[in-house]
């Protein structure tokens, strides 16, 4: 039995596509210690795995502050430097055989570095390549606003990289990556089929696919939808700050009995804050996704990777409205290959949410395009496939 330890950060779209391929692990007989927050103790506990909780768990408290990616990179990195003395020290007191990190936990890769303990990267989103911002007019810009206000923020990323170098000791500035960190082994919860530009990512990048936990426990949701209602569920991930305006739209555009409304805020947001709400909306902080999208016509989504995933899964056409520059490459990939229509936050109107929910609606193409990425799900080997990999890894390493 090997001893392997996980860093990965508190959050659902970074948590729940692991927990499939913890299961696969331990079944295999892998000893595993998963270190996150008490809010998700009892999942990753319901995988076998021995969880643990950081010492310092305030290092996360403003990670949902983020406002764009370099402001993320900025709290990343402030949260590398709170976590290090305690991950540092646990490592080299107890050294397990190998770890796994998350691409937003640099703390891992610092640590396995340090300690010369192999490792490996799980990347719940899309590796990022330059050129796929350049393809999509829309992609380039929302790249562009992220940088112009971002500037004093890349300068503090700069300050702050330098100070964990210095501080930590670490032998080379490339050994911290806020942004994206990687490993020699790379296992991405996506496909080829949906990475654009595919063919630039070496074979260090393993894509296998999401797997999708249809069982996972979710607090029930009673769904009242009267006869030809169609259901449209509205919802933002846990990381970046939500736009207000974005919800108030949606409450203008659907008001109409023709729709039956839910509507997941996130806790960036105070549903009191929305003002009046339709009669045909539910509004909530949080709601249970794989509930409702197993019976929604129409997802408008932020562009999350798991959030994409579980749609495609339940063949939901989407409308991804991006907070970020990394969602607007998804919402481009979902437009490209026909699952959806991709709307600017900046240039969104209630005109143009309508237009887009009745474009995608009974629209044999967007099916069609559905049915094509879920196929590439299918064929990309999932969790066995991860796990035999992990296998291979071990044995390059002389573990047993």
């Amino acid at each position: 039995m090997t001893r392997v330890w996980f860093y990965n950060i508190p959050f659902h779209g970074h948590v729940n596509p692991t927990l499939p391929l913890m299961r696969e692990l331990v079944r295999r007989g892998e000893d595993v210690i998963y270190f996150s927050s008490p809010a998700f103790e009892k999942v990753i506990s319901a995988t076998s795995v021995r969880y643990r909780a950081y010492e310092n768990l305030g290092a996360f408290e403003q990670s949902r502050a983020a406002t764009h990616i370099i402001h993320l990179g900025n709290l990343v990195a402030d949260t590398t430097y709170a976590l290090l003395p305690e991950v540092l020290s646990t490592v080299e007191a107890e050294k397990p055989d190998y770890m796994i990190f998350d691409m937003s936990a640099p703390w891992g890769g610092i640590a396995s570095r340090r300690y010369g303990i192999p490792a490996l990267a799980s990347f719940p989103h899309l590796p990022f390549y330059w050129r796929t911002i350049l393809n999509d007019r829309r992609v380039l810009r929302k790249g562009l606003q992220s940088i112009k206000p971002g500037y004093g923020y890349w300068r503090k990323l700069q300050r702050q990289t330098a100070k964990i170098v210095k501080d930590f000791k670490l032998r080379d500035p490339k050994d911290i990556n806020v942004l994206s960190s990687s490993a020699e082994l790379n296992v991405v919860f996506s496909t080829r089929y949906f990475q654009p530009y595919e063919q630039h990512l070496d074979e260090s990048y393993l894509y296998v696919g999401p797997e999708i936990e249809t069982n996972r426990q979710e607090a029930p949701l009673e769904i009242k939808k009267d006869e030809g209602q169609l259901l449209i569920y509205i919802a933002v991930g846990t990381v970046y700050r939500a736009n207000l305006q974005f919800f108030q739209y949606c409450l203008q555009a659907f008001d109409d009995r023709r729709y039956r409304v839910i509507m997941s805020v996130g806790r960036a947001v105070d549903p009191a804050d929305l003002g009046h709400v339709p009669r045909n909306f539910t509004v909530a902080q949080y709601v249970p996704q794989l509930v409702i999208l197993q019976n929604a016509d129409v997802f408008i989504t932020h562009g999350g990777m798991n959030s994409i995933s579980e749609a495609v899964y339940y063949g939901v056409p989407m409308i991804v409205v991006p907070n970020t520059i990394e969602q607007a490459l998804n919402a481009a990939r979902v437009e490209q290959l026909h699952a959806g229509v991709y709307l600017e936050p900046d240039r969104l109107s209630v005109e143009k949410l309508l237009q887009a929910v009745e474009s995608v609606l009974g629209d044999p193409e967007t099916r069609h395009g559905l049915e094509e990425i879920k196929r590439s799900f299918a064929e990309a080997g999932g969790v066995r496939r991860a796990a035999d990999a992990i296998q291979t890894f071990k044995k390059h390493h002389g573990l047993t």
